[in-house]
């Protein structure tokens, strides 16, 4: 009788024991009802913002210079470059734009458009010599973007360019001015042209900002009058370009008398002094004989 019960024991609990496990199997999965299709879910995908970008070598690289006013040297500071972009989130999404150009994933220059050209200043230290070629210099900028659900992407490009041109001394090295005596001889009168100042290096300057002196045979400077100006011992009479405002290379002025300062038959060595009156600076300083 014992031996029975026991079986009818083990029996029962595997009966409850099996119940128990198909029960949860068919808790677990629960068939569609009828008519119903069965449900899955797919995660959506955001992709990250599409760009394109390129230098064109046509437009150069536009070197940017100072002048330091005490001393008239200038030197370069760095370039300025003119890249293009183009951009697009296939989603749809709003994105942050904008080039940065020192690499460190921050964008410095932000654009606002889905295409264009920008213009970067790139400072000096942000250009490096090409090994093997002292001639040349490189640099890299890189195009950031990200969408608004945060996903981003960037792209390098690197220009390249010659070196940049060497500090220049304004005074000494661009302005080169000759002088060379002018047509005819002196005479006892006042009207008589005295030598020609031909401008053959240097950069326009306007003649608000002139002042030209002779001083003939060591004797005490006189100022001369500037082009349509009266009043002073010496007139300028302007030749080549005379439509504009500024002295110009290729331009030059006659040195005529407005008073007596060389009389006939007299050999006189004119002395010209050419000076920046805004900087106070000497421009060039030159000679010629008047006979």
């Amino acid at each position: 009788m014992e031996m029975i019960r026991t079986l009818n024991i083990v029996t029962l609990t595997c009966l409850l024991i099996l119940t128990g496990c198909f029960g949860l199997a068919d808790d677990a999965v629960t068939p569609p009802a009828e008519g119903q299709e069965p449900t899955s879910t797919t995660a959506n995908i955001n992709h990250v913002p599409n760009i394109n970008v390129y230098f064109n070598p046509m437009l150069g690289v536009d070197e940017n210079r100072v002048m330091d006013i005490a001393t008239n040297i200038t030197s370069t500071i760095g370039a300025n470059i003119s890249m293009y972009h183009s951009a697009i989130d296939i989603d749809g999404d709003a994105m942050t734009m904008g080039w940065d150009i020192d690499l460190d994933g921050i964008i410095d220059v932000n654009v606002s458009t889905q295409s264009g050209f920008t213009t970067l200043y790139l400072p000096l230290a942000a250009w490096h010599t090409v090994p093997g070629a002292s001639t040349e210099l490189t640099t890299t900028v890189a195009f950031v973007a990200f969408d608004s659900n945060g996903a981003g992407t960037s792209e390098l490009i690197n220009v390249n360019t010659p070196q940049f041109a060497p500090i220049q001394n304004y005074d000494s090295n661009i302005f080169v001015l000759d002088a060379e005596d002018a047509n005819g001889s002196p005479s006892d009168g006042i009207e008589d042209n005295l030598v020609r100042v031909t401008m053959t290096q240097g950069r326009d300057l306007d003649w608000a900002a002139i002042s030209v002196k002779i001083s003939v045979n060591n004797g005490a400077p006189v100022t001369c009058d500037n082009p349509g100006a009266t009043g002073g011992g010496c007139v300028l009479v302007e030749f080549g370009d005379t439509t504009d405002q500024v002295w110009s290379v290729g331009d030059g002025v006659t040195i005529a008398e407005s008073s007596a300062l060389c009389a006939a038959g007299e050999v006189c060595t004119i002395s010209v002094t050419i000076t920046d009156t805004q900087k106070g600076k000497t421009l060039d300083e030159s000679s010629a004989v008047a006979e």
